[in-house]
């Protein structure tokens, strides 16, 4: 983990490109979920389509109370975002978003007899996070906390989300 933290670290402050928003960013996020992300910023330079996919409860909730039973591990999630986003205090190479969307997830949890039994989830998600575009390099670096809403099967079961991530902006 010391090694993978300390490359991606290097790697930010060793590309000669220059940092700014662009059209696309791909990038990935260690938290909950776990996983890749792809950006598309919109024309208007204050809106963006996000599209995640990763493993969902790996960090958070890996062992609680769903509906009748307990979840004991982790999933897939795959989940779309509108974005709204700001330049913070002037500074351009700080932004902060908000936006809101849909996920759909797969777990299997136990129920009160011990048995597996697999789910698909849906449900909505808000997020909201800042991003620093780093000076002189194409990658930007990412905070967020969010969460996600299961309206189908278990309503208004209430999932947190949170990451650090990095995205390579072209």
């Amino acid at each position: 983990m010391k090694k993978a933290i300390f490359t991606f670290l290097f790697l930010c402050f060793i590309t000669t490109a220059f940092s700014q928003q662009k059209d696309w960013a791909i990038g990935g996020k260690i938290g909950d979920p776990i996983g890749f992300n792809l950006r598309h910023y919109l024309k208007n330079d204050k809106n963006a389509i996000e599209i995640n996919y990763g493993v969902y409860g790996g960090i958070w909730n890996v062992k609680s109370s769903y509906k009748d039973g307990n979840f004991t591990g982790s999933g897939f999630s795959f989940s779309g975002v509108y974005l709204w986003h700001n330049e913070m205090g002037g500074a351009s190479n700080f932004k902060n978003y908000y936006g809101f969307g849909g996920q759909y997830v797969t777990r299997s949890y136990y129920d009160a007899s011990k048995k597996e039994i697999p789910i698909t989830g849906l449900g909505g998600i808000g997020e909201a996070g800042i991003e620093y575009f780093v000076p002189d390099s194409p990658f930007s670096i990412l905070l967020e906390v969010g969460a996600y809403v299961e309206l189908v099967p278990a309503i208004l079961y209430l999932h947190p989300q949170a990451g650090a991530g990095v995205r390579l902006n072209f």
